[in-house]
């Protein structure tokens, strides 16, 4: 199974304090079934330009690159914090790009309300770039939580969608598993933070998943992120835009 997004780097973001927890974190995964992860530090552009962070994040891989299990893939990249207001240029993002691949993981505003100024750099990254926006934890915000339709609009600017595990066994299921059903998820990531509030939790989606009738869905999404990680084509299939009624989507 594919791991697209991790904190597993230790001491460059809010992640793995150490070495230690980033390789208990990697047996963790590797436990679970997990034979590919992305390591996924989070750029927000504020104290670090791109190549001071690309600097410290191949620094803070060398110090784990020997700790890695056997048999297990790592690939790195980035959670780029996306903005309309982002001063870092659309060129300077590219090489935060998961592995050495075109697909890139961001992560759009949780505070702000997604405006004009937000698609319009989205269409441009993608139209200047030719690369593929990956939208980070695409059910944690509350842009998505209160109208879901916004998902068919960054369908249509050319973004995928990564949803975190704990999502499907978590506060965030109903949503989740709508998502899940009308193909708006493409990829799945533990966003794994630590050993404790935020620990890896693949095994408990996977059944999840099954147990809900979706075994097929999520063999499918592990062919789109094997497909990503080739820097291959991966193709989508929409269902209906999810709409919100009293609390339930549809």
């Amino acid at each position: 199974m594919v791991d697209l997004h991790t904190h597993v780097l230790p001491g460059i973001d809010d992640g793995a304090e150490d070495a230690e927890v980033s390789r208990k974190l990697l047996e963790i995964l590797s436990a679970q079934g997990v034979d590919s992860v992305v390591l996924t530090s989070h750029y927000y552009g504020r104290k670090r330009s791109p190549r001071q962070f690309l600097e410290a994040r191949a620094a803070a891989f060398d110090s784990i690159k020997e700790l890695v299990p056997p048999g297990m893939d790592v690939y790195l990249g980035a959670e780029v914090h996306f903005s309309g207001q982002m001063v870092v240029s659309n060129e300077a993002i590219c090489p935060m790009a998961i592995g050495d691949t075109r697909y890139v993981l961001i992560e759009l505003p949780f505070l702000s309300a997604w405006d004009s100024a937000l698609y319009n750099r989205l269409r441009d990254f993608v139209s200047e770039t030719d690369y593929v926006p990956v939208v980070a934890h695409a059910e944690r915000y509350a842009e998505v939580q209160k109208s879901p339709a916004v998902l068919s609009v960054l369908s249509d600017l050319g973004c995928l969608f990564q949803v975190n595990t704990s999502a499907f066994t978590g506060d965030e299921s109903r949503l989740a598993f709508a998502m899940l059903k009308n193909g708006y998820v493409d990829c799945l990531g533990t966003d794994a933070h630590n050993l404790t509030d935020r620990a890896p939790c693949y095994t408990e989606a996977k059944s999840a998943v099954e147990s809900a009738g979706y075994g097929e869905a999520f063999e499918k999404i592990q062919e789109n992120m094997r497909l990503l990680l080739d820097d291959k084509p991966v193709r989508t299939k929409r269902g209906k835009t999810i709409r919100k009624f009293f609390g339930r989507y549809r």
